[in-house]
């Protein structure tokens, strides 16, 4: 029996603690809940206001007026035309939410600004090229030796430009629910949009093509040479960073940063962070509207390692590695603005590359239209060269000199054609090639088939 009354004690010394801590509680909440009743009155009294000034009030009828707003209202709240301060409060409502949406959702904004680019920006206007004659043995011409490498397939391309037409729809929804599914990431199918399988897998043999040379640049100063003088294997030594002083750059777009770290591995194990880094570049973005060339890394920040590349069978923990400690931010300035033009981005890349002192070659991870127009804008104007009207094949490879002279207070940028090599893949021209050689094969048997 004293048990029982010990616990009943207990229990209702229990009983009296919380219910003084709840009162407690309540009496500081009873000045906060005034508080916040008084700024709704505020609130609702300031909105009342300003509805009835004579200009908000004439434009809030005018957009109670539209057919879309009648309908939408008549479904929501059952009547077709709100009062101007019903309006008022809605209109503030959803530019609530939408606030709130961007400071939650990290591509939100990215989403907003895409819109807007995509309506407004000016970015295919490249340099415009020229037929000045340049002379190499100017003592104020420079040279650079220039390698791109085009990015391997994207998971935009396995959506819009890969199987037949028909399906599309089909590939369409299938990619809107895994966005949907990443919308609280840093992730995108579709906004700076990763590689896919075959991209990967087109990395990967980039890395053993370029592995496979024999090693070049044998002879002392070869690596000095233009590109012209050059064999693929010398330049590939250069690539791989066993020959010459070299550096690598990236567009800040993940696909071009991962087909770089992929194809160069064996050059990134040999070296540190303090000799050997990809410089990403706003200036080497790609040249289009389209969302998949907006950047979800911010300024002078690191990209994250897309998932899918983290998982990369015996690769996955390296892939992961190099994007935390082989990525220069210094050069990423952050999205092409809506005024930033294609000429404007060109000029930056030219000037970078020719401010690099006791450098033989830059090493460009970037994206087929990029490279296309800066081919065009900087070959002379007559040239037919291949380069100036076809795309680099995925993962393709191409080395050139990049001059840059001041001719009577002019200043000349030249890609000579005749110095242009294809190391790996090329251009995508050779698919035509091929189609045209086999439609000529063919045409005998169509003749005599119509005889």
């Amino acid at each position: 029996m004293d048990a029982a009354l010990q616990v009943a004690d207990v229990a209702k010394g229990y009983l009296q603690t919380a219910w003084n801590a709840a009162a407690a509680y309540h009496d500081r909440l009873e000045p906060v809940g005034a508080k916040v009743a008084a700024a709704q009155v505020q609130l609702h009294d300031y909105v009342v206001r300003l509805s009835s000034v004579p200009q908000v009030q004439g434009a809030l009828e005018y957009i109670s007026e539209v057919g879309l707003v009648q309908d939408v209202a008549h479904a929501a709240l059952g009547q077709r035309k709100l009062p101007p301060e019903s309006l008022l409060w809605v209109l503030l409502m959803v530019m609530g939410f939408v606030l709130l949406t961007l400071l939650v959702v990290p591509k939100a904004k990215l989403g907003v600004y895409s819109f807007f680019y995509f309506f407004l920006a000016s970015d295919k206007k490249p340099c415009k090229p020229t037929d000045m004659k340049l002379d190499k043995n100017s003592p104020k011409c420079k040279r650079m030796k220039i390698v791109f490498i085009r990015h391997g397939e994207s998971q935009w391309n396995s959506v819009f430009n890969k199987g037949w037409k028909i399906f599309l729809p089909f590939r369409l929804v299938r990619a809107l629910i895994k966005e949907a599914l990443m919308t609280f990431q840093r992730d995108s199918i579709f906004y700076d949009s990763p590689l896919n399988d075959v991209g990967m897998k087109q990395g990967w043999d980039l890395l053993a093509f370029l592995a496979s040379q024999p090693a070049g640049c044998r002879e002392p100063g070869t690596c000095h040479k233009a590109v012209e003088q050059l064999q693929p294997e010398d330049i590939v030594s250069i690539i791989l960073g066993d020959a010459g002083e070299s550096l690598v750059a990236s567009s800040i777009l993940r696909r071009a940063v991962s087909t770089a770290l992929i194809a160069l591995s064996p050059r990134l194990l040999k070296s540190t962070f303090a000799k050997d880094r990809v410089h990403l570049m706003t200036s080497l973005q790609e040249i289009s509207r389209n969302v998949d060339t907006l950047a979800i890394s911010r300024a002078r920040s690191l990209p994250k390692c897309p998932p899918d590349e983290a998982k990369m069978k015996n690769m996955g923990d390296l892939m992961s590695h190099w994007y935390k400690t082989r990525l220069d931010h210094r050069q990423h300035l952050g999205n092409k603005t809506l005024g930033m033009k294609a000429d404007k981005r060109q000029k930056q890349f030219v000037k970078w590359v020719f401010d690099q002192k006791d450098i033989d070659c830059i090493v460009v991870a970037g994206h087929s239209l990029w490279f296309r127009e800066f081919f065009k804008s900087f070959m002379p104007k007559s040239s037919t060269h291949v380069a100036k009207t076809t795309k680099m094949v995925n993962c393709g490879v191409v080395a050139f000199d990049l001059y840059r002279s001041e001719q009577h207070g002019t200043e000349i940028i030249r890609i000579p054609p005749e110095g242009i090599k294809e190391i790996y893949g090329g251009f995508e021209v050779k698919k035509k090639k091929k189609a045209e050689a086999g439609e000529a094969l063919m045409a005998p048997f169509s003749d005599a088939a119509l005889v």
